[in-house]
């Protein structure tokens, strides 16, 4: 029988507020991740189990739990600014409840299922913040792994899963959160007390490296209903170096990969960038570190619903495998 530190089996004792569920199983259909998660949980809202495809785009899962964990972060600091604003106490169910998500891209193929295996184990991530991610594979947790934000990992063997044949089951992802029920089955691969103990494990290379962290300084994230890309920074430092001979306002130029480059407006936010331009900058709304982080490529447009040369479009006119290259400043 296998055993986990206390602070994380007192997490999986919580009731549960909803799970987040990024799957392949699921329909594909238009869905924006980033304004779903924003403005239900910024706004204090209900919270319900929400289904996302990750089929055509398996990246989009990588954003979305990593955006998930930091919205539990964001809605504890409005909790607080309407409790000493205006003396309101609201017992919200962030607070004291738990955010569940599932990651589903079981793919089974002849690596997988080698040996008689029933396609990759599951894994549980438990974060900073307290959210629970049930993994496979553990590819789908590169932007938390890279940003120093699991703290503790725990294999879940398909042998030992106590609801269902775990040998057998064709749908796992459907019955797989029900491990929290079972903490004696979880294989730990590493637990840490804080994330400061984590960074040092890093530091010294005591750290199990068995999820991948990013390839690129700045690759694709995410691209929103109105064309708007995201670019995850691997260090804002050393991006920012790109920078130095510019100023704000400035034209600097996006390339990707060997590709012809973009001219992008230098801005701090979308309304410096002229109608019908290209800029780049850092999201206010993302906290500024030196570490990793993300950055906005964006078209500013008169009706942005209607826009066809999107920054997408744009991106994917000069390099079709954008999402999967480096970009880079010159």
């Amino acid at each position: 029988m296998s055993t986990i530190l206390k602070q994380y089996k007192d997490l999986l004792d919580r009731q549960v507020s909803g799970i987040v569920h990024f799957n392949d199983v699921f329909a594909e259909n238009p869905v924006d991740i980033d304004s779903e998660l924003t403005a239900i949980i910024r706004n204090l809202g209900n919270f319900s189990d929400l289904r996302f495809p990750i089929g055509n785009n398996p990246k989009l899962a990588d954003y979305g739990v990593n955006l998930l964990n930091d919205l539990i972060e964001e809605q504890r600091r409005i909790l607080k600014i309407v409790q000493d604003m205006s003396g309101k106490n609201i017992d919200h169910h962030f607070s004291n409840k738990a955010v569940l998500a599932i990651v589903n891209k079981a793919d089974r193929n002849s690596k997988t299922t080698a040996e008689g295996k029933n396609g990759e184990d599951f894994h549980l991530a438990i974060t900073d913040n307290g959210l629970e991610i049930y993994a496979v594979p553990l590819a789908r947790l590169q932007a938390l792994e890279t940003r120093n934000k699991i703290l503790a990992l725990y294999r879940i063997p398909n042998e030992k899963l106590v609801v269902t044949d775990g040998r057998h089951e064709q749908f796992r992802s459907s019955i797989i959160a029900t491990t929290r029920h079972f903490p004696n089955i979880l294989e730990p691969v590493f637990e840490y007390f804080t994330k400061e103990d984590l960074i040092r494990a890093k530091e010294n290379g005591t750290h199990p490296n068995v999820i991948p962290e990013q390839k690129y300084l700045a690759e694709f994230a995410f691209s929103d209903k109105f064309g708007n890309v995201r670019v995850s920074v691997r260090n804002n430092k050393e991006f920012k170096k790109y920078f130095d001979s510019y100023k704000i306002g400035d034209v600097v130029k996006i390339k990707v990969n060997g590709s012809e480059p973009v001219n992008a407006f230098y801005v701090t936010s979308l309304k410096e960038i002229p109608v019908g331009e290209v800029g780049i900058y850092q999201n206010i709304a993302d906290v500024a570190t030196e570490g990793a982080g993300y950055w906005e490529i964006v078209k500013k447009s008169e009706d942005c619903n209607h826009e066809k040369e999107t920054a997408t479009a744009i991106l994917e006119h000069i390099n079709p495998n954008f999402r999967d290259e480096d970009i880079s400043i010159l």
